[in-house]
């Protein structure tokens, strides 16, 4: 079984390489203080190391229900299934929805194209546009397999979102043709300027919303939630039942805990203006030192997706980089078939202003070395 590329990185860089791959937070940005409250209270009471249900703790999953009712998708807590962080609730998902395959986008989240492959589930790839994936060709994957993945927020790995007009439209298809399309929102908070509506709200009884505390609070938690119909859910929560029982009690209460404060609002605005910072600052890097790499500026999210002359192998030039002490993901990661490719994916969330510096500095003359041999060798 392949592994994925990113993880594997993430396993050998050094302490001094500087790294614009794995979807890291920023660890300063993690409220410590506010967490270490919330312990102190959870940890007076015994049931916080104790099993729990299988759908997760009753006061988190009343939040969240409220969370989606505030947006406008009527949710109770029995719509609401706790998982171990997002990537548990795509493999459940795809164990038992996806077993005749399943639409996905081109270029798409590897951790989700892994786990569907690693469950036997045929992928059926439709190319990305800056405003969503391509409609028509969607609709006609869409009904042979009635099921489809999809990241409608600040995509990853492409930095896009999906225009309300795509939303409602991809709804449409799927009440249409009477199928399931999951949701991926694990990066619908991170936005600069505006949360489009999710795109479940245009059909909520045929799509499955996922969602992740990694993002937002804290990875090593390993939070993650499904909003759906209870008839969805029902077969999930069997399933995971079997897998794991239940996801961490002391994990649930630490989050809900934290909820409860009223400082998550606070929370996710600082992280906010954070990221939009570090933004700015890469695609500034990118701008005056990377001048071939072509990218359109994100408005949310993690990453800057782009692309290099045509005649470069990213992945190559990758590799190179890591040697030299800086590394980004090769865009040919994303797709299944991994091709050669002259995309790539830069993270801006887990680099300071002077690591992107130094980092794209690196990365700028390993790419200038790596092209005049190019075209040394082809002349």
């Amino acid at each position: 079984m392949k592994r994925s590329f990113i993880r594997e990185i993430l396993e050998v860089i050094g302490s001094d390489t500087v790294s614009f791959a794995g979807g890291l937070p920023d660890e300063s940005l993690f409220p410590i203080e506010a967490l270490q409250k919330a312990s102190h209270e959870v940890f007076a009471t015994p049931g916080a190391l104790q099993y729990s249900i299988s759908s997760g703790i009753p006061s988190l999953r009343d939040k969240l229900a409220s969370y989606y009712t505030a947006m406008g998708m009527e949710t109770k807590s029995e719509n609401i299934l706790i998982t171990t962080g997002a990537q548990q609730a795509l493999d459940l998902i795809s164990r038992i929805y996806f077993t005749s395959g399943v639409v996905v986008e081109a270029p798409a989240y590897l951790g989700a194209l892994n786990a569907f492959s690693a469950n036997g589930c045929a992928l059926h790839p439709v190319p990305l546009k800056e405003t969503g994936p391509d409609i028509h060709l969607f609709e006609e994957r869409f009904k042979q397999t009635k099921r489809a993945y999809l990241m409608c927020d600040f995509q990853n790995p492409t930095g896009i979102s999906y225009s309300d007009e795509d939303r409602q439209e991809l709804a449409r298809i799927a009440v249409k043709h009477n199928g399931i399309i999951i949701e991926d929102g694990a990066y619908m908070e991170l936005f600069f300027n505006e949360r489009l509506a999710p795109m479940s709200l245009y059909a909520p009884n045929h799509t499955l919303h996922v969602g992740s505390f990694s993002k937002t609070l804290a990875p090593g938690l390993r939070l993650g939630w499904i909003r759906g119909d209870v008839k969805l859910l029902q077969p999930i929560i069997a399933l995971k039942e079997r897998s794991d029982l239940h996801t961490s009690t002391l994990s649930q209460l630490l989050a809900e805990r934290f909820w409860e404060s009223g400082f998550f609002g606070k929370h996710l605005r600082k992280i906010r203006a954070a990221y939009r910072h570090k933004c700015d600052a890469l695609a500034d890097e990118l701008t005056y030192q990377l001048s071939d790499f072509c990218f359109i500026k994100p408005k949310g999210g993690m990453f800057i997706y782009g692309s290099f002359p045509e005649d470069i192998d990213a992945k190559e030039l990758a590799l190179q980089c890591l040697k030299n002490g800086a590394v980004f993901v090769p865009g040919g990661e994303f797709y299944p078939d991994a091709p050669v490719s002259s995309e790539a994916r830069f993270n801006f969330t887990n680099t300071t202003p002077e690591e992107m510096r130094r980092g794209i500095e690196i990365i700028a003359q390993a790419y200038k070395i790596y092209k005049d041999q190019r075209e040394n060798t082809n002349a």
